[in-house]
């Protein structure tokens, strides 16, 4: 019988603990660096967090995941909380290398030598301009196209990227291998959230094999064989309730807490950020605290810089709001921008729109003309498909 691998608890501690003393000796460049998403939801962390453990003790390249939120942040996401909780690692995060356990004094896009990409496909700009090579891809969302040398390239349409990093390891992933079901249970929360439990119309039969999969080395097989959506349904009903808990957010936070920003190729900053709450009931909210949405709205916009900025809620009827910056978003691109969102369709089948619907639900903006609010009634329009094409639509 195979000696059982660490847990994952004790190799992220273990893990982190040799970086940081290898990066101060400046001795990383064994290391290769696994990230997800600036956004640092559960399928990015998830992805991250079991992809720096597989390939170690699977592959036996050293690996360590590094998380893009602070670890001052990571109460903004409870669900992630709870899944490392559930997973039997810390429930503050505090076993996870983040981004401010990086001291000042090693500039990040110097410090390292190899990155692996998960759950996104693009270096974030604070990383790009060094020595440092991306030698590997797993994602789900549209290829940018690049790192065409690197040594795979996994980007294909998934429910979850956690179902592409199952699979990716899943030829060296046997019972003698001695993997911790820990790793299997927190990319099976991945799984779960991203598909709601398989049951998004998005899911791919590669979702349904992970999660099989998954399911069979995790914590949950002690409850029986896998039933498909009947199986996930009680960790699912948790990890959305745990989700739409924003209650207690401040609408900055509300803002950050899933926000992802891009440069287009004409040198405009768009923002994308996604929030478990109805528009209506957050604007009277911030309204009994006396404060006034577009206000606490249109300061984030202004905080951050940006040219675009749009918010997709959630909150089981999608919804969109759009602002544009009129200094440097000219009346034509806005036009094409507001058009385009409307008319459009959608990938990877091109046949439905977003059908938005615009609607004056939260009274008269600070700036109307600059302004749009729509009722979304296409529910497949995930951030994931608009980023795209409003990135698309301003590049003309």
């Amino acid at each position: 019988m195979a000696t059982p691998l660490p847990s994952l608890a004790e190799f992220l501690r273990q893990n982190k603990q040799q970086f940081l003393q290898d990066l101060e000796a400046k001795n990383a460049d064994k290391w290769t660096v696994v990230m997800g998403n600036e956004a640092g939801d559960l399928d990015t962390i998830a992805s991250s967090v079991a992809y720096s453990y597989l390939a170690t003790n699977l592959q036996r390249t050293p690996t360590v995941a590094l998380v893009q939120t602070r670890h001052t942040d990571l109460y903004l996401r409870k669900e992630n909380l709870f899944a490392l909780g559930f997973s039997n690692l810390d429930s503050t995060g505090a076993d996870l290398l983040c981004i401010d356990d990086i001291s000042d004094s090693h500039p990040l896009n110097t410090s390292f030598s190899k990155y692996v990409l998960v759950d996104h496909n693009t270096l974030e700009d604070a990383f790009e301009g060094g020595t440092g090579k991306v030698v590997g891809i797993i994602d789900h969302h549209t290829d940018e196209k690049k790192y065409p040398d690197a040594v795979f390239r996994e980007i294909e349409t998934a429910g979850s990227c956690t179902s592409l990093v199952a699979r990716h390891f899943q030829n060296g992933w046997t019972a003698e291998a001695g993997v911790s079901p820990d790793v299997a249970t927190l990319l099976l929360t991945g799984v779960t959230i991203d598909t709601r439990g398989l049951s998004n119309d998005d899911v791919k039969p590669v979702d349904e094999n992970s999660a099989r999969f998954l399911y069979a080395n995790s914590k949950l097989a002690q409850q029986g064989s896998f039933q498909g959506k009947r199986s996930l349904k009680d960790l699912d009903e948790t990890l959305d309730d745990k989700k739409d808990d924003v209650g207690d957010l401040s609408t900055n936070d509300l803002l950050r807490r899933d926000y992802k920003d891009f440069d287009t190729s004409n040198k405009l900053t768009v923002g994308l950020a996604s929030v478990p709450l109805r528009l209506e009931a957050w604007a009277e909210r911030d309204k009994d605290q006396g404060k006034n949405f577009f206000d606490e709205v249109e300061a984030y916009f202004a905080k951050h810089n940006l040219s675009v900025l749009g918010i997709l809620t959630t909150k089981k009827k999608r919804e969109l709001l759009f602002l544009t910056n009129k200094d440097t978003v000219p009346a034509d691109m806005e036009k094409r921008l507001f058009d385009g969102l409307k008319n459009n369709k959608i990938p990877p089948d091109n046949v439905k729109t977003l059908d938005l619907k615009e609607t004056d639900k939260l009274g008269k903006p600070n700036h109307p003309e600059h302004t749009k609010v729509w009722d979304q009634g296409n529910k497949e329009g995930s951030r994931k498909v608009i980023a795209p094409m409003v990135k698309s639509l301003l590049e003309g």
